[in-house]
């Protein structure tokens, strides 16, 4: 009976990171072709909260992956102090004590008010060194967050997935969309969590691309095109689709964005470089302590 207890404990706090209960999918989200996400789409978003004396600032965000864990790109670890994760934020803005409300027409949909959950310990990757390459970390919060229809986790890459599987794909990413140049008008609307496509590429022809200064592309990497007036905010994650007998059946995080270039006139794109999250899934298992 212990034995069993045990094994069905453990089976349950795994079930979030590699499957099933989490990268909850609604597909006709996946077809209605809107650009402001449903308050309970993409629920795993997380603003990173860094503390200033009597201020607290929200400058990089994380994507939840389990209920005590979420990833983040390193350099949000290691650019200050982050000492929690707002989750369930379905607009941006000053007032994170009440929940949000967008009427449209006649209709209107609300979220509740987000949670907020401190850090209890954060974990950069031995190999980052302030670069693009290995741009990634784990927090590991205080205490589990109260998963409802408005914050679940994402999965991770399937275990059986290939490198490259991914190329010449069009992908979703969720996240906020803020001016992309200093004197740009902040547009309201992109306060809102929203959701665009973007359409990966090969390494050779993101290099034929890239700008003097892009990094030595590797397989811990992944490239996309964009419209760059829908670029999102920096921190917005790529997520894939897992397919299970015919059905889309979750999301799972695909990419952490390491850096990105608008390449302006005459294309008007912006060349996204992502951190794929392939590589680094056995890493961060190692570093998550799901005794």
């Amino acid at each position: 009976m212990i034995l069993y207890f045990t094994l069905g404990v453990l089976f349950a706090i795994l079930l979030p990171i590699r499957g099933h209960h989490c990268g909850k999918l609604r597909e006709s989200h996946l077809y209605n072709r809107n650009e402001i996400t449903a308050p309970d789409e993409y629920t795993w978003i997380g603003r990173v909260g860094y503390i200033y004396e009597n201020r607290t600032e929200f400058k990089c965000f994380s994507v939840l992956i389990h209920q005590r864990y979420a990833v983040l790109n390193a350099h949000c670890i290691r650019g200050g102090t982050a000492a929690l994760i707002l989750f369930g934020d379905w607009r941006e803005n000053e007032d994170i004590t009440v929940g949000d409300c967008l009427v449209e027409g006649m209709t209107a949909q609300c979220s509740p008010r987000p949670q907020m959950v401190d850090i209890e310990e954060l974990v950069v990757h031995p190999k980052y060194d302030g670069q693009y390459d290995y741009n990634i970390g784990l927090a590991k919060l205080e205490k589990n967050v109260e998963l409802s229809d408005f914050v679940q986790p994402i999965c991770l890459p399937p275990a059986g997935e290939s490198e490259g599987n991914h190329i010449a794909q069009r992908l979703e990413m969720a996240g906020f969309r803020r001016p992309l140049r200093e004197g740009d008008p902040v547009d309201k609307d992109g306060e809102w969590r929203r959701k665009v496509q973007v359409h990966t590429t090969s390494m050779d022809f993101c290099r034929s691309l890239g700008k003097n200064g892009w990094p030595n592309l590797t397989q811990n990497y992944l490239c996309a095109l964009g419209k760059e007036e829908k670029t999102l905010y920096f921190g917005s994650p790529l997520m894939g689709i897992e397919v299970v007998d015919g059905k889309p059946r979750n999301f799972y995080l695909v990419g952490l964005p390491a850096t990105i270039q608008l390449l302006g006139h005459p294309s008007y794109l912006s060349l996204h470089l992502f951190t794929s999250i392939l590589p680094f899934r056995n890493w961060i298992l190692k570093n998550m302590d799901l005794d």
